[in-house]
């Protein structure tokens, strides 16, 4: 009898609480509701970003530079299993692949020129001459491309070092400059993602360049490291110098400086797209051939020296590109402070 009156006791109770519950108690319970679902929906989505981030930049650092290991398996659990597939290519298709492979550079333009030696196949089946086929074996036009970057690099940094003697923070320029300095800080904040893509495009694997040699090296670091240290380049320009007219047309030269290779490479396929039809069909080799190729490569001595002497490298190539974006933030901040 008394667990009876108790259980009717509570009952009338709860009654009186649903009575006594307002409309406006209602509503804040709904939108507190709310706010607390749109907080964990929110954590959840930077968690899963965060985590798929972190699990590609593991993958990375796993990564061989040679061959790009980290698009044969799956990122996460939830990623669709990779397949490399070999489609019908048109030649504006098989230009553009060839344009775009990081591993394809000066170097191998002027390894695939050796091969092919004077006899220029590709003229005679246009019936044409083009100066920049045959003197690019002949006058090394390629390695030449190559040197220029970096000497007129070196000589440009080395002249804005000499020259600049207003110490750790100046603190001088005028707030048109130091707003200058914080939109290009910005915009390679912006830009700095687009590097780490272009280190990671999966599109390339599904016919590359093989990477088989010390030159294939050499090109792959020409296309990001050469990248990043002219965007280095273009920050401590724009800090270094208080014409607004000089920071403009100094990073816009070392824009220029940046696409010289990649200019020429368009230029000379613009003229002999045939030259890239026949790289594409000849030279390129899909993802597993490159395995291939890359194993018995390894029994080579002096190509096993040169693959653990780029290891290192290469590791911090990765490492720079990660950290470049907060450099770019901190550069945003420091640049209008002190500039």
């Amino acid at each position: 009898m008394i667990l009876t009156r108790l259980i009717i006791l509570m009952i009338k109770r709860q009654e009186v609480d649903i009575i006594n519950i307002s409309p406006e108690h209602i509503t804040n319970r709904f939108k507190y509701n709310n706010i607390t679902l749109l907080k964990m929906s929110c954590c959840k989505i930077i968690g899963d970003n965060l985590n798929f981030c972190c699990a590609q930049v593991k993958e990375k650092f796993k990564d061989d530079l040679l061959i790009g290991t980290e698009h044969s398996k799956k990122i996460i659990p939830t990623c669709v299993t990779p397949i490399n597939t070999i489609e019908e290519m048109s030649q504006d298709d098989k230009v553009q692949i060839v344009l775009n492979d990081p591993k394809f550079g000066m170097f191998a333009l002027f390894k695939w020129h050796v091969k092919k030696g004077h006899k220029n196949e590709v003229l005679k089946k246009k019936n044409a001459f083009y100066c920049a086929h045959t003197f690019s074996l002949l006058a090394f036009l390629p390695i030449i491309v190559f040197f220029t970057q970096w000497f007129i690099y070196i000589g440009l940094i080395a002249n804005e070092v000499r020259e600049y003697d207003k110490g750790f923070c100046p603190n001088e320029a005028t707030w048109e400059v130091k707003l200058i300095m914080f939109s290009v800080s910005m915009l390679y904040f912006v830009r700095s993602f687009f590097l780490w893509d272009n280190l990671t495009d999966r599109t390339r694997l599904n016919r590359m360049i093989p990477s088989i040699d010390f030159w294939v090296m050499m090109d792959t670091f020409q296309e990001f490291g050469f990248n990043l240290m002219v965007y280095l380049a273009n920050l401590w320009i724009v800090f270094s110098n208080d014409s607004v007219q000089e920071m403009i047309l100094n990073a816009l030269a070392m824009e220029f400086l940046m696409n010289l290779d990649n200019e020429f490479e368009e230029m000379y396929f613009h003229y002999l797209p045939e030259s890239a039809e026949d790289i594409y069909d000849n030279f390129f080799v899909t993802f597993q051939e490159n395995k291939q190729k890359l194993a018995k490569r390894n029994k080579s001595c002096g190509f096993c020296c040169a693959r653990y002497t780029f290891f290192i490298p290469f590791k911090i190539l990765v490492v720079s590109l990660l950290v470049f974006p907060f450099f770019c933030l901190v550069m945003a901040v420091y640049g209008p402070i002190c500039k």
